[in-house]
């Protein structure tokens, strides 16, 4: 077997077909202006000086003086989220109905209450869910201080709850868990 030779002018490899007459050392220097052609002067921009001080009114600091010291998010922790826990609170949950939603309830052995949204395709296309879920996730978010510990708590919505204000909705919710007895403020508030 004959051993293959390459030629003086080509790179090894597959595919190389370079010439090495036509390469050239390039060398790596690479030339950069001294100054910044942006800042105008030997000042620059003399406007908010940098590492300033100043306190925005804006973010985490400001907003933890003016919000209400009790915690108004809704964390997966307080949402019921597993099919099973849905259907043993629609088979065994005590039925308040309303106009625009029927409220489940059932005891947990948890510290804290839970809470769970059902919108079938019934109520509407999409986008129609999701805007009768958003409103009632907010409902429940700003609420949820107000019901009793200790219950896995599901909203089941009616197609009356698609042309329904948020405020209406809010009146209604909280009608609902006053009559299942869930409030904190008790059954006449």
């Amino acid at each position: 077997m004959k051993a293959r030779r390459s030629s003086p002018n080509t790179n090894e490899g597959p595919g190389k077909k370079r010439r090495k007459h036509l390469e050239k050392d390039v060398p790596a220097e690479q030339y950069f202006e001294k100054t910044n052609p942006r800042i105008p002067g030997p000042h620059g921009h003399e406007g908010r000086t940098p590492g300033s001080k100043e306190k925005k009114g804006q973010g985490k600091e400001a907003s933890d003086s003016v919000r209400d010291p009790r915690n108004f998010s809704f964390p997966p922790a307080v949402r019921v989220r597993s099919r099973v826990d849905f259907l043993k609170i629609q088979r065994s949950g005590r039925k308040v109905r309303g106009r625009c939603f029927s409220l489940l309830a059932i005891q947990n052995d948890l510290p804290s209450s839970r809470f769970g949204i059902t919108v079938s395709k019934k109520i509407g296309n999409a986008v129609e869910r999701n805007r009768v879920k958003r409103k009632i996730r907010e409902i429940q978010r700003l609420t949820r201080h107000e019901i009793l510990p200790g219950y896995d708590i599901v909203i089941i919505a009616r197609r009356q709850s698609l042309g329904t204000s948020f405020e209406e909705m809010f009146i209604e919710y909280f009608q609902l868990v006053c009559l299942a007895g869930l409030s904190k403020r008790g059954p006449q508030a």
